[in-house]
């Protein structure tokens, strides 16, 4: 948006939690910027506990700040209004060795770089995502930056993200004013004048090094026992220190065990650092910190085993392409309720190899299509009710794949289904009362044999029973797919058996080659 020097605009902005789980954050405010060029311009950014008027006029900068603090999320709001990618220079050279990749409709630029210290080392990720029909920046990130862009409308000839969301947790920036920058006073963008703070007030982006030649010592730190997920490992998080050299903002905890972010945070708040100086005094800073941890299993609990072991004995005990890999044709019928009536649908799984299966839903005039010859995938959604279709596929076979993996976003524990014994492996957002969040988590639940009785993903809980065998699998006969708690589809598995010959082309959807990145299934 400012790219253009000549651009002189006015804009305001409302701020609010993105999640009604956070409405007592207080990440709340506003934010208006009466903009005359990049070398001039004012601001005011306000929130319940910080308010911060600059004017930025050639070299020059005036400010006037109420709050001891500037919240992290409020200054990244702030800026990202204006300027999506502020390191734009370390960028672009960035991108330029890049390579993008096109994944669900969008290119994506992600690098690297390494970070942490020689005991403890690790990396900061780097990242873009690109509407190629448009060019339209969909989101962007990297140490100290980024957020999503959305609800673009037309300014002069650009684009503009009207809805941006950043920060954790999440907030949304609402523009709801922007127009041409009118005449202005003569004295509006004057850096002279008194009343002005002696030291600006922003926040220095370090490396962990610096940041950790400024901590005070402090005492061992004694993990707490875990009853789940790996008992070593590092913790990693975005950590931002005021001008006394007090932890007061933290970003998403990235550890090797969920479990162990509570005791982390509790770590890191604790923790005092000498107060950073910049030209002209004390700064705030902020810096990626890496906290190595060991612990133990608390006495008297249950072991449970990883979320990749349940989920690679789930695949292998009720899913027949995995197991002992026999060629089989599967047989399906499903029902769902649309416009007062029940219609029936048909469900196909054909599978020779990891390397020729075939997968069809249709109903009425749509088809979803999934296909494997040799080294090329086919995918196809055709009619009103491709996406239906799709689901449907995804909930025959839901196990998550290894390629959308990582351990540490599992929570692990012993559960119910139906009243009997089962393990929980869950993802995502779960209330305190134990609602699961439709957006955002997964659950995955296994009785004690390992075979798959429930799942939830999109709001939606599935629940399957009648297992028979085949070839030493257990195939749910039913599948019950409930959103809150009424019945919306069911599927019944009609028949399996042996496959006989299968041309190759029958794998083969012309026209309609997929690369396979970043699904749910294995397949």
């Amino acid at each position: 948006m400012t790219s253009q020097e000549q651009s002189r605009f006015t804009l305001k902005a409302s701020l609010a939690p993105s999640f009604d789980r956070d409405k007592d954050s207080g990440r709340t405010g506003t934010v208006e910027i009466w903009w005359a060029s990049p070398t001039e311009w004012k601001r005011d950014v306000r929130s319940p506990a910080f308010h911060q008027i600059e004017i930025v006029n050639g070299t020059r900068r005036w400010q006037k700040n109420e709050g001891d603090h500037f919240p992290q999320w409020l200054q990244q709001v702030a800026v990202e209004l204006v300027k999506p990618v502020p390191p734009v220079e370390e960028v672009l050279e960035h991108a330029k060795g890049a390579q993008p990749r096109t994944i669900m409709g969008q290119m994506n630029i992600g690098w690297t770089r390494t970070t942490g210290t020689a005991e403890v080392p690790n990396i900061s990720r780097s990242w873009l995502a690109l509407q190629p029909s448009t060019g339209l920046l969909l989101y962007a990130g990297g140490p100290g930056w980024g957020a999503d862009f959305n609800n673009y409308r037309n300014f002069h000839d650009r684009m503009v993200a009207r809805v941006v969301k950043a920060g954790t947790p999440e907030v949304t920036a609402t523009v709801t004013v922007l127009e041409d920058l009118g005449p202005t006073p003569p004295l509006f963008f004057d850096v002279s004048s008194p009343g002005g703070d002696p030291q600006p007030l922003a926040t220095l982006v370090i490396d962990e090094p610096t940041l950790r030649k400024n901590l005070l010592p402090m005492d061992p730190i004694v993990w707490p026992p875990l009853r789940d997920g790996p008992m070593t490992g590092n913790v990693t998080t975005e950590v931002v220190i005021d001008r006394e050299g007090r932890v007061r903002d933290m970003g998403t905890m990235v550890s090797d065990n969920p479990a162990i972010d509570d005791a982390a945070k509790k770590v890191l708040t604790s923790m005092q650092f000498r107060p950073f100086a910049s030209t002209g005094g004390p700064t705030q800073v902020m810096a990626q910190i890496t906290l190595p941890f060991k612990t133990s299993r608390p006495v008297g609990t249950e072991n449970f085993e990883t979320a990749r072991t349940y989920f690679e004995r789930g695949r292998e005990i009720s899913f027949p392409s995995a197991g002992r890999g026999k060629p089989y044709v599967l047989h399906a019928e499903f029902e769902v309720g649309k416009s007062g009536t029940v219609e029936k649908g048909i469900y196909t799984d054909t599978w020779l190899s990891d390397t020729q299966w075939r997968r069809e839903a249709s109903l009425g005039k749509s088809r979803y299509i999934r296909s494997r010859n040799g080294d090329k995938t086919y995918q196809v959604a055709d009619g009103p009710d491709a996406n239906l279709l799709r689901f449907v596929v995804r909930v025959t076979e839901p196990i998550p794949a290894t390629d959308t993996f990582v351990e540490s976003d599992w929570r692990i524990k012993r559960d119910t289904v139906n009243g009997a014994r089962a393990v929980r492996v869950l993802t995502g957002y779960e209330s305190p009362e134990g609602q699961l969040d439709p957006e955002q988590a997964r659950g995955y639940w296994f009785d004690d044999a390992g075979v798959l009785v429930k799942t939830y993903f999109s709001g939606v809980e599935t629940l399957r029973s009648e297992f028979a065998d085949f070839n030493g699998v257990k195939i749910a006969r039913q599948i019950n797919l409930l959103k809150n708690g009424a019945l919306g589809m069911r599927i019944r598995i009609a028949d399996v058996s042996p496959a006989g010959q299968v041309p190759a082309k029958d794998f083969e959807v012309r026209g309609h080659e997929w690369t396979h990145a970043f699904t749910d299934q294995v397949r």
